[in-house]
């Protein structure tokens, strides 16, 4: 039995003839070579407040990996995740939360919960209302977890406009 005849077939499939661009997509041709790149000019104007940088992401590029990433824009430096925290506690603080500005509406204790497994930045938390000295903000940690070296410590401003910054442990198990 003989195999059928092989078919060589050469053809030009050229590039289509009306290409365009839209948004923040850019086309060009020079010298028959066609280019597709980001137009930078189509987004503006640029904004100055992102509503929520928790929920925001923008592309980063690992040179190194040769990959490309989704980072949350409250990771980026220079973005802080600002909360008023105007209704009664208790909160869990996310773990995009750089700083916790307790101001509640009615004058009561309040009570934030941090996972400090989850969490990779600093954590500000401050009695913006100035009545901590008789309305105390405890900060507790998750289950079996670390502040200020102790397992389960729970941690309490109680002085009229005290704050106090507590920084994650590399490993997950608590914060400083």
């Amino acid at each position: 039995m003989t195999l059928p005849a092989n078919i060589r077939v050469a053809t030009s499939v050229p590039f289509p003839s009306q290409v365009k661009g839209r948004g923040a997509v850019a086309i060009a041709k020079a010298n028959g070579v066609w280019t597709v790149s980001l137009n930078f000019a189509a987004l503006l104007p640029a904004v100055q407040f992102v509503p929520s940088p928790a929920t925001t992401y923008v592309l980063a590029w690992d040179s190194v990996a040769d990959a490309f990433y989704l980072v949350q824009l409250a990771q980026v430096a220079g973005n802080k995740v600002v909360r008023v925290l105007a209704a009664a506690g208790p909160y869990a603080a996310q773990p995009g939360d750089d700083v916790l500005i307790v101001k509640q509406l009615a004058g009561a204790p309040f009570n934030i919960t941090v996972d400090w497994s989850v969490r990779t930045k600093p954590l500000t938390i401050v009695d913006g209302k100035g009545d901590a000295n008789v309305n105390n903000i405890t900060i507790t940690p998750g289950a079996g977890q670390t502040q200020m070296a102790t397992v389960n410590y729970v941690y309490t401003i109680d002085g009229a406009g005290g704050s106090i910054t507590l920084t994650p442990l590399p490993d997950g198990t608590g914060a400083y």
